[in-house]
């Protein structure tokens, strides 16, 4: 299984009139299912759906996608192999396009990480909190970008917030696990 294509869930969200794009709306998940191990697919489709009536064949379509993509970023979030992928505009798309969809999708999954009900962030240790820090700059990244360097230093930012998501949810939920994975932000700046 895969995430569905970004293009498909952007336009099926606005088809149904959502406020929440494709990349916002799974960096949401990332976000509630690190807050809270009760986030259900109910739930988070709620809030992706929040303000809108869909009806007919775009609530059918947007329903089943947003299924998809809860399944397939759920299986990331857990996978042994550190395997998430995350929902954004394909490499053919112009970077500006990708660089504010890695903008939203972090935005999103800021705040789903405030959905957390016991306020486990003041318990943070500080490399969590480090990035959870970075995802909030990075959220506020300049989307007019459009040379190579510019390309290189997107790959790395979306490298870097895939690993942060690993690690903010690996901490947050921890016993989803028997052993813990042992997952270390690159070092900003550098990729592998």
């Amino acid at each position: 299984m895969s995430l569905p294509p970004f293009d498909e869930l952007e336009a099926a969200l606005r088809a149904v009139s959502s406020h929440v794009g494709a990349a916002e709306a799974q960096g949401l998940l990332c976000g509630m299912r690190s807050a809270s191990d009760d986030t259900d697919t109910a739930r988070w489709i709620a809030r992706v759906l929040e303000d809108t009536e869909p009806r007919g064949d775009a609530a059918r379509h947007v329903l089943e996608l947003l299924t998809a993509t809860w399944q397939e970023t759920n299986r990331g979030l857990g996978d042994s192999n550190l395997e998430l992928n995350l929902m954004l505009p394909g490499d053919e798309q112009p970077l500006s396009r990708r660089a504010a969809a890695l903008g939203h999708w972090c935005q999103g999954a800021l705040y789903g990480l405030g959905h957390d009900p016991e306020g486990q962030e003041h318990e943070l240790p500080e490399d969590v909190r480090e990035a959870v820090t970075s995802l909030a700059e990075i959220a506020r990244v300049d989307p007019d970008a459009n040379d190579e360097d510019d390309e290189a230093a997107y790959a790395e930012l979306v490298e870097f917030v895939r690993v942060a998501t690993l690690l903010i949810h690996e901490h947050m939920q921890p016993l989803r696990r028997t052993t813990p994975v042992d997952v270390r932000l690159p070092p900003e700046g550098k990729s592998h």
